[in-house]
């Protein structure tokens, strides 16, 4: 989806601001700034994905880095960075999107499921 292809570029850019350039990111400054030195096409995206995220009021654990992680006995693969206000999306260092389904999604199965049952029983009545 658009969303998370907007996620997993800016997950990308808070890793490689911090390990590359050494820069902590400490906000959505940070990431604009890191983001703005690219060359075009990439400066572009990565501005569109940082814009789009922010816009969506995704929550971000700011000011970590690999030893930050190592401290935390984390993996980067497990350490969650940016996390969707639901918590249905989250990304984390090492650049896993990890994903679940929405409350949208769960409750429409759940429907679908009760659905199903029912007709079940109205055959079995019907026998």
């Amino acid at each position: 989806t658009p969303e998370e292809a907007a996620l997993d570029i800016v997950t990308a850019i808070y890793t490689i601001s911090a390990e590359v350039q050494k820069k902590v990111p400490q906000n959505w400054d940070d990431l604009v700034a890191y983001a703005s030195t690219l060359q075009d096409p990439a400066r572009q995206d990565a501005l569109d994905a940082i814009k789009k995220i922010k816009s969506m009021n995704y929550k971000v654990t700011w000011d970590i880095d690999a030893k930050v992680i190592r401290e935390r006995n984390a993996t980067a693969g497990e350490f969650v960075i940016i996390e969707s206000p639901d918590g249905h999306l989250k990304s984390t260092y090492g650049g896993v999107i990890l994903k679940e389904p929405s409350a949208k999604e769960s409750d429409g199965k759940q429907l679908e499921k009760q659905e199903s049952d029912k007709t079940e029983k109205d055959a079995t009545t019907a026998q």
